[in-house]
């Protein structure tokens, strides 16, 4: 009971602080794209809600996981997992399409960019994503990889280049003021949005086929061992 719900307090801790850093800094960058008048960091802001929304289906594929009762298809992911893994996808697909067009939209007709402003902002992100990553890589160390983790995971590293690209079109705006800079580095960030999808999508298409990776092959047993803990104590 006790080493449960130290466990239960561990997951709670190590997805509830990466996750909240994850939506307060994603809705500065989103104020701060408005303000600075950058795609590139209105890019990187729709790349962090992508990561709160990963991270939060990692947290709710933990907690599942220990949930002998959940509805589960056969490769052992729950079927809410599985929905919410199709919304994530469907809204990056979404975002990624807003920030391709918007960019070809500048690249006739260039916006004028705060490069200082961007600067800081984007600067901030990156420790912000360097903070979560430790925090994630720290969580996958001890309580052992899971789809969602993974994912989560790879979507916080795509968010530190991300935040680099933003970073870079600061410097590169403040030094020469060359604002093209900005759409091209959202086109680049759009991209590293583009491939989280199409392997977040492949996970999910997998996972429905049953063909197990080595992240469904963990929820899987963790589901057994788990079922097998609860007959030793009857």
């Amino acid at each position: 009971m006790n080493t449960s719900t130290q466990n239960n307090h561990d997951d709670h801790d190590h997805y509830f602080i990466p996750f909240l850093l994850i939506l307060i800094f994603a809705i500065v960058e989103a104020v701060g794209s408005w303000y600075t008048g950058s795609l590139a960091l209105l890019s990187d802001a729709g790349h962090m809600f992508s990561d709160v929304a990963a991270l939060g289906l990692a947290w709710m594929a933990s907690v599942m996981s220990k949930k002998p009762n959940v509805a589960r298809h056969h490769s052992g992911v729950s079927y809410a997992e599985l929905v919410v893994s199709v919304i994530n996808a469907m809204t990056m697909l979404l975002v990624i399409i807003f920030i391709v067009i918007e960019a070809i939209s500048r690249f006739k007709q260039p916006h004028h960019v705060q490069g200082f402003g961007l600067i800081v902002i984007a600067s901030i992100g990156l420790i912000v994503n360097l903070v979560v990553a430790k925090q994630l890589h720290h969580q996958a160390h001890e309580h052992g990889e899971s789809l969602n983790n993974s994912a989560a995971f790879l979507h916080v590293l795509g968010d530190l280049l991300g935040s680099v690209a933003a970073v870079v079109a600061g410097l590169v705006i403040y030094f020469t003021g060359w604002m093209l800079i900005d759409p091209i580095l959202s086109l680049f960030i759009s991209l590293l949005l583009l491939m989280l999808t199409f392997n977040l999508m492949r996970d999910i298409l997998l996972t429905l086929k049953g063909q197990l990776t080595k992240y469904h092959q963990h929820a899987h047993d963790h589901h057994h061992e788990h079922g097998h803990q609860h007959d030793h104590v009857h």
